[in-house]
């Protein structure tokens, strides 16, 4: 996904504009990373089985990560993580797959044809039936060469890892008082 990556980059680039540097990420206290490993590799397991796996593998992914953010939780950007992430997986435990609003991705220039065919397993094109539809893919993002549409998760994760990101690099040096 671009616009995560977009993100990251511009919070790399704030951080550094704001006196921070990328050596002060490697001090963060993040424990227990190995659920995030296994977290991805569920959610790809399930995308690249498609079908009935997808939602499982999705559902799985969020409980890890979910549990990765449980022990990390008073780290900034971790609550902004989960609180994306949590919505993604419920629109698509519910769903089945993604919804995408039509109208979003004609406003981002972006063909429904592999949803209307169902060629995209982790996608569908949102309708009367599609459960708690606004947590859906309905933002319209038009980056240059790669449009997306992206869910309000989407930008709540995106927005947790850009202060995890900023904040970090910025970390301040205990002083003695």
């Amino acid at each position: 996904m671009l616009f995560a990556l977009v993100v990251l980059v511009c919070a790399v680039v704030l951080g550094l504009a704001t006196g921070g540097r990328l050596g002060h990420l490697g001090h963060l206290p993040l424990r227990h990373g190995w659920l995030v490993l296994v977290g991805v590799a569920a959610q790809a397991g399930g995308a690249f089985a498609g079908g009935s796996l997808y939602p499982v593998g999705m559902v799985v992914s969020v409980l890890l990560v979910g549990g990765f953010l449980a022990v990390n939780r008073g780290i900034p950007g971790t609550g902004l993580v989960a609180l994306g992430l949590l919505a993604n997986a419920l629109v698509v435990g519910l769903n089945g797959a993604m919804p995408v609003s039509e109208e979003a991705s004609g406003r981002a220039g972006i063909s429904t044809q592999d949803l209307i065919s169902g060629t995209d397993p982790r996608h569908e094109l949102a309708g009367e039936g599609t459960v708690l539809r606004p947590l859906g893919d309905v933002i319209p993002v038009l980056l240059p060469l790669h449009p997306e549409v992206v869910s309000p998760g989407d930008v709540l994760v995106a927005a947790g890892i850009a202060q995890l990101v900023v904040l970090g690099m910025r970390r301040r040096r205990p002083t003695n008082v």
